[in-house]
């Protein structure tokens, strides 16, 4: 890959055409991961993309640039490989970033829940939600469900909506009640304004989905609304509005009841994703299958916080047939980046599958491949965010989310195997990330934004909650 002044100049291209739908734009000669069987990958090759859209991915595209129309962007010694999806994510606590190393669950609550929350102002809801999206960005991500369970007035989530809109990314925003402190109690009920004033477009980065609790979240933090929670009620009223759902904290013997009770009840459906799914019956999971449910794992946050169950569900959630996403949770405690939940999880599952024999378990199961962690990173996840038809892989006629990872770079060449270099490698060897044919990180660094300005407004806003909190922060503690 060349770095010299011709790519500025190409960049300018390409920021003077962005909004031009007839753009051409020739990602040429890297090694091409596609994520479409049908396709196969590239050990060299072209992605062509015509104004957002992928339109041909081939060995030789040049003819198409012989017009002199197309921008050529020479990835020599590249990896390309779909955008990376994140599945559940509590953006509103952006800047509480590594705050609480670490918590568990318990401590976790007390100070984001109990203490912190109540405090956001929208501008604050603004800040956390503008600073994950650009670190989604940075890192690859181009698609994030944003489980916003801070959503206390209209005015909270109108503000977290504008976040992700002038961050630029692919966002499903779902709203959820908080957990503890005074809020004006409009969810679900905003969402029927949310969906006429800001999601009126089907073709629009950022869309709508209802978020709820698992009966589990409920009974261990009684304080919650009840209305919050999974229920007949609230399957009905995200069905009525068109609405997808995201099922957060589901885990435990309550948890497994309720999905057992909805399911046999005919409310479970492929609209809805459920997440963490630790200790579920065998009930349950089949309840998740008959229905053709997705599943969301995040397997850094079973570890940490230490919950009964915590190792991530990886094997039964392939055992049952079904193949998951994956997702960060929060930023306060865990890692921010979906290369680490791709390691942990495929770690996690290598483990138990090399402990199958020699606990001379008859039904061993096969380990997973650094491939199939790429494909819960890229497929599934824009399956669970209702996006498999737009993105997830770089397929003609899908939107152009596409992650361009160095390969030339002291900590990954030579490159030996490409899924390798993508699984095992890490955020500093991303260098351009598109979002629907648009350049939103170029030559390493984010672009259309301000950094410094985005550094003040996070950085003002976590000084004020900490400060009307009374929280002791210390930043060597």
């Amino acid at each position: 890959m060349t770095f010299d002044s011709a790519n500025d100049e190409i960049f300018d291209r390409i920021q003077s055409t962005a909004g031009d739908a007839t753009r051409k734009l020739l990602l040429r000669g890297g090694t091409i991961i596609t994520m479409d069987a049908r396709l196969g990958d590239f050990a060299r090759g072209d992605v062509l993309i015509e104004g957002n859209a992928i339109v041909d991915v081939g060995h030789d595209l040049s003819s198409a640039a012989t017009d002199g129309q197309a921008i050529v962007v020479d990835l020599d010694g590249a990896i390309v490989i779909p955008g990376l999806h994140d599945t559940h994510r509590h953006s509103w606590q952006g800047q509480f970033r590594r705050l609480l190393p670490d918590a568990d669950v318990v401590e976790y609550n007390r100070v984001m829940h109990r203490l912190l929350a109540p405090l956001y102002r929208p501008e604050d809801m603004y800040a956390g939600n503008l600073i994950s999206a650009l670190g989604a960005i940075d890192s690859g991500i181009t698609g994030i469900l944003d489980f916003s369970h801070n959503a206390r007035t209209p005015e909270h989530s109108d503000a977290s909506i504008d976040a992700w809109e002038d961050a630029g990314i692919r966002a499903i925003y779902a709203p959820c009640a908080p957990l503890f402190g005074e809020w004006q109690h409009q969810w679900p009920s905003d969402l029927r304004r949310l969906r006429e004033e800001r999601f009126a477009s089907a073709d629009q980065l950022v869309s709508l989905r209802l978020g709820v609790l698992s009966q589990a979240v409920g009974k261990t933090l009684p304080q919650s609304d009840e209305g919050a929670q999974l229920s007949e009620n609230a399957l009905r009223f995200a069905r009525e509005l068109g609405l997808a759902v995201s099922v957060d904290g589901v885990g435990g013997p309550v948890a497994a009841e309720q999905l057992e009770r909805l399911g046999a009840a005919g409310m479970l459906g492929s609209d809805t994703t459920y997440i963490h799914c630790r200790d579920l019956t065998d009930a349950a999971w089949q309840e998740i299958v008959a229905s053709r449910g997705n599943v969301s794992l995040a397997p850094a946050s079973a570890a940490q916080f230490g919950q009964p169950g915590s190792i991530s569900p990886i094997q039964k959630v392939l055992d049952v047939g079904l193949r998951p996403s994956l997702s960060l949770d929060v930023e306060c405690s865990l890692p921010t980046d979906m290369f680490a939940q791709m390691r942990y999880l495929l770690n996690i599952q290598r483990t138990g599958a090399a402990n199958g024999p020699v606990e001379s378990r008859p039904d061993a199961p096969t380990a997973i491949t650094a491939r199939d962690v790429l494909e819960f990173a890229t497929v599934q996840g824009a399956k669970a965010n209702g996006l498999l038809d737009r993105c997830g892989s770089l397929t003609p006629g899908k939107d152009a989310d596409i992650v361009i990872i160095r390969a030339d770079t002291i900590n990954t060449l030579p490159l030996n195997n490409a899924i390798g270099s993508v699984v095992l490698g890490d955020t500093s060897n991303i260098d351009n990330v598109l979002i629907a044919g648009q350049m939103r990180k170029w030559r390493g660094h984010i672009v259309y934004h301000d950094i410094e300005k985005v550094r003040r407004l996070v950085t003002e806003s976590r000084d004020h909650l900490i400060e009307i909190s009374g929280y002791d922060l210390n930043i060597v503690r």
